[in-house]
């Protein structure tokens, strides 16, 4: 048994103890539990700092983690450019070496204190062996100890304007897949795209498996595949296990339209997840420059369940990130503008209750009896200052054990 004692519990009031069962479960949460009581108990002093669950990202690309640590050079840095830089660099793909990226990836992610991670795995004719989704499986297998993972076939290429792709996609699930991913956008013809919508339903049907599709990720008015597929959703019944990533270009179009858009999305009970670090950065706009993110706080505010996450690391897309979730949701907070100890608290249920939600709307998931005890003990004593600081997480636990640490430390000599 584990005992976390003198932890200030999120949500909780005051300094609680946390009795956590040989099976991984929380069995008791209140003040002052005996340790004397409990034989062979193995004891943690929190020392009054923030106990929170673990943390939850939904939208990554393990594949392609640390393919530009020699940097990555291009003319517009836009979207399209970026992906025309992954290009050759996915034909070179071996799966020894999308294993080791893939592997150090996830491992530094739960260094950081996360322990569900769902990721994205490119399927298209630049890789007909699906060497990146062998590789990222081998990972997966590998870190399974550590973490949960969920990999998404992913048609960044598109479907239909690329030839095969239909075919991968189906061989993509057989191998192993867990989530039928999606980027209507790619299509060149608006009818391609709301095929290509139908397509993945009609897969995820098959193998009875949630969505999770890059969706309308520009910043063109005119891709509107994000209402098709709430209203999908709607008919399908399939409120929760859907899920748009980035979502953009309702940002552009008009008030009135993007209203009735969000109205459907919340009636759906689709997910939205953004993911600010790296639309922030991608495109050089004319001034004044844009933020290349969803309508965040508009969402939130009409009870949209939006959550974010890291997306890439080192990649043609994208020089930084790190798989810190206090990283990205700072970067969230600053492209939401929330600036408050409330709204802060809204970013940080971005990183945890609202993403496990997304990675799965049936699970039991927080620091509660009978739940598994996934948490972080944070060296801060609110969100805010969490958030502000990257602070330091000294005790990493996934099903009671203690599996990671992280201090971010810096001394005045």
């Amino acid at each position: 048994m584990l005992l976390i004692k003198n932890a200030r519990i999120l949500d909780h009031d005051g300094v609680k103890d946390i009795l956590i069962s040989d099976e991984g479960k929380y069995l008791e949460i209140r003040p002052n539990i005996d340790e004397s009581a409990i034989a062979g108990v193995q004891v943690i002093d929190a020392k009054e700092m923030m106990a929170a669950p673990t943390f939850v990202n939904t939208h990554m690309h393990f594949d392609k983690a640390y393919t530009s640590l020699r940097g990555r050079e291009d003319s517009t840095e836009t979207l399209e450019d970026s992906i025309r830089i992954m290009h050759d660099r996915i034909r070179a793909y071996t799966v020894e070496d999308v294993k080791a990226r893939a592997t150090r990836a996830i491992r530094e992610c739960v260094m950081y204190g996360t322990t569900k991670l769902r990721t994205n795995v490119d399927i298209s004719n630049l890789d007909p062996n699906l060497v990146a989704l062998q590789g990222v499986l081998e990972a997966k297998e590998a870190t399974k100890d550590i973490c949960d993972l969920q990999v998404i076939a992913f048609p960044q290429e598109g479907i239909f304007c690329n030839a095969g792709t239909d075919k991968l996609m189906y061989q993509a699930m057989d191998m192993g897949c867990d989530i039928a991913g999606g980027m209507p956008a790619a299509e060149w013809l608006d009818d391609q795209k709301l095929r290509h919508v139908d397509f993945v339903f009609d897969m995820a049907e098959k193998y009875g498996v949630m969505i999770d599709m890059h969706i309308d990720q520009s910043k063109d008015m005119f891709d509107r595949s994000l209402e098709y597929t709430a209203w999908l959703t709607l008919q399908k019944g399939w409120g929760g296990r859907v899920t748009g990533g980035h979502c953009t270009s309702i940002t552009y179009q008009n008030q009135s339209h993007a209203i009735k858009v969000m109205k459907l999305i919340k009636e759906a009970d689709m997910n939205i997840c953004t993911n600010t670090q790296v639309l922030a950065i991608m495109g050089i706009d004319a001034e004044p420059r844009t933020r290349g993110v969803t309508r965040i706080r508009e969402m939130v505010d009409m009870g949209i369940n939006i959550a974010t996450a890291q997306d890439t690391i080192c990649d043609g897309f994208h020089l930084y990130g790190t798989g810190d979730p206090l990283d990205y949701g700072l970067i969230g907070a600053y492209t939401s503008q929330y600036n408050t100890p409330e709204t802060a608290r809204l970013m940080f249920d971005m990183l945890t209750t609202r993403s496990a939600r997304i990675f799965d709307p049936d699970a039991k998931y927080g620091i509660a009896v009978g739940n598994d005890a996934d948490l972080n003990i944070i060296d801060a004593d609110n969100v805010q200052e969490a958030l502000r600081t990257r602070a330091s997480r000294p005790y990493v636990i996934r099903h009671g054990r203690v599996i990671a640490s992280f201090e971010r430390k810096a001394t005045l000599l």
